[in-house]
């Protein structure tokens, strides 16, 4: 089981780094999840959290954001 936090939008600024997996399935509006997570392999940590919260997504993307220092 992959280990991984769900970030509400409005804190992600209270974090270093942080992941966002954007649902995208050819729809106009693309949604997205915000997590943190210690784990070294993200995808498999993404696909964990799409088959948990989005288990309908056929389309998704991971995108890493870190702060600059």
């Amino acid at each position: 089981m992959a280990n991984y936090q769900l970030v509400e939008k409005h804190a992600i600024e209270h974090h270093n780094e942080y992941f966002e997996v954007r649902i995208n399935n050819n729809d106009p509006h693309p949604y997205s999840y915000f997590f943190t997570t210690n784990e070294e392999n993200l995808e498999v940590v993404a696909e964990e959290l799409v088959k948990e919260h989005a288990s309908d997504a056929k389309d998704w993307t991971v995108i890493p954001h870190r702060k600059d220092s």
